[in-house]
């Protein structure tokens, strides 16, 4: 009979041990640490799961022009995403084609100056940081444009018509490059842009390839 006794007294003992270890498992909050094989695990690290914010600083490209603009995937780890922001731009263009005003035909010059807004959808691709870019978009501007359309021959005698004022142009714009995507810290793009514009809503008329720098960090 003792012996009936002890052994149930060891069985209750074994029962109470592993109920106490199975609690401690469950009560793990989601900053515990579990050693498994001499190395240290999370139980509840998500890092993998978080989306690249990147700020940048803007040399032509899409903002035809110095500006700032902010870039991120619409998911974690997604190859598509999005960027935006504002830039200052200043030039002057004209139509007038290879051989200047002297070819005959009117041509129209137009000197402009204010502020833009990017807009682009891209994809980037690679297993690394270093990766492959390709961007559309449009880039909406608000500018002062000073327009004068010429008869065809020297403007100095055959100046016709002349416009000032500020309105809204618009031009599109695709994006080919290279990007450095780092999960965090510096951040780069380098490439070219062709921007398509008609002089009627735009500041340029035609397929235009300008190259593209954007310098910036990495958030997550």
């Amino acid at each position: 009979m003792r012996r009936v006794l002890i052994f149930i007294m060891i069985l209750l003992t074994v029962d109470s041990l592993a109920a106490m270890e199975n609690n401690g498992l469950q009560g793990l909050s989601s900053s515990d640490t579990i050693i498994v094989s001499n190395k240290s695990v999370n139980v509840n690290d998500k890092s993998e799961d978080l989306i690249s914010r990147n700020l940048f600083v803007e040399f032509g490209g899409p903002s035809f022009g110095v500006g700032v603009g902010y870039d991120q995937r619409f998911r974690p780890n997604s190859v598509f995403g999005f960027r935006t922001g504002v830039s200052f731009t200043s030039g002057s263009w004209d139509d007038s084609g290879w051989f200047g005003s002297w070819d005959g035909g009117s041509y129209t010059n137009v000197d402009f100056k204010g502020v833009t807004f990017p807009l682009e959808l891209n994809a980037i691709m690679g297993g690394r940081a270093s990766k492959f870019e390709l961007g559309i978009g449009a880039t909406p501007c608000i500018l002062h444009r000073h327009e004068t359309t010429y008869g065809g021959c020297h403007p100095a005698h055959s100046g016709i018509d002349v416009k000032d004022g500020v309105r809204l142009n618009i031009f599109g714009a695709i994006n080919i490059g290279y990007r450095l995507q780092r999960r965090s810290g510096f951040f780069l793009r380098a490439g070219f842009t062709f921007l398509i514009g008609d002089l009627k809503c735009s500041p340029m008329d035609g397929l235009i390839l300008i190259p593209n720098l954007a310098l910036g960090y990495t958030i997550r």
